[in-house]
């Protein structure tokens, strides 16, 4: 894993999350409604099911939520492993612009604007910053 990969587990799993919210939402919402009857399928076993039409999306809507609970455990564990990282950076400007770019998830415009410098300064100290890096495992630095 490269450093950009490592710093944006963060931003990641929280748009992970994000989706499978919508995805159990709309699980809910099928499970919710009438389905009609299908005429157009050609009908191959004469045996009927017995399972109800929408316990399938209850299902997948229960084992969505557990992954949601599990992400959203370790969320805080990954940004603490982050600004570990971060905080060990020497230049407070540099740890400044990781934190906006990689936990707040800013725009480089934005960040331009909040730290008073240009567009080609920012990513100058980026490149700096990525190269002192150190990427920090469970079981130490790597």
């Amino acid at each position: 894993m490269n450093v950009k990969e490592y710093l944006n587990r963060y931003h990641e799993t929280k748009v992970k999350i994000e989706k499978l919210e919508q995805i159990v939402a709309e699980y809910i919402r099928l499970a919710n409604s009438i389905p009609g009857i299908n005429f157009d399928q050609v009908r191959i076993d004469g045996t009927k099911s017995l399972q109800a039409p929408f316990e399938k999306w209850i299902l997948r809507a229960l084992d969505d939520e557990i992954l949601i609970e599990s992400l959203k455990k370790d969320l805080p564990i990954i940004k603490c492993e982050i600004l570990a990282s971060i905080d060990g950076l020497d230049v407070e400007e540099e740890r400044k612009l990781l934190i906006f770019r990689y936990i707040d998830c800013l725009s480089w415009k934005d960040i331009a604007e909040k730290l008073f410098v240009s567009y080609s300064t920012l990513k100058r100290w980026h490149n700096d910053a990525l190269s002192k890096i150190i990427i920090l495992d469970h079981d130490g630095p790597s």
